[in-house]
């Protein structure tokens, strides 16, 4: 029998991601509504660089945020097969069997 997410929780990280994702959207229109002129061209450089990684990170966070909320959805809308606790966190917590942890693996 595959082991899901509890739906409690999928929900709630749902929610969080949403959150990230609009915190992260606001971010990146500051951080480019930032973008001054410096009147020396190194200077100026250096800064829209800066700027501009800043703004493709967030952005990049924003679109790892939507990744997960996408598969999270599934779970999420399913019925409590599983009942809440400390059995649903340790079924979230340890990879399938023949995968690795995400973490250790570097990912995301």
């Amino acid at each position: 029998m595959p082991l899901r997410p509890d739906p409690e929780r999928a929900r709630a990280a749902l929610t969080a991601l949403r959150d990230v994702r609009e915190v992260v959207a606001t971010g990146e229109d500051d951080v480019l509504a930032c973008l001054v002129v410096t009147g020396e061209p190194g200077a100026q450089r250096v800064l829209d660089d800066w700027l501009d990684q800043v703004a493709d990170t967030l952005r990049a966070l924003g679109e790892t945020a939507d990744e997960l909320a996408l598969a999270l959805s599934g779970h999420a809308a399913s019925g409590g097969a599983h009942p809440p606790g400390p059995a649903a966190a340790d079924r979230e917590a340890s990879p399938p069997p023949g995968r690795a942890h995400p973490a250790r693996e570097g990912g995301r």
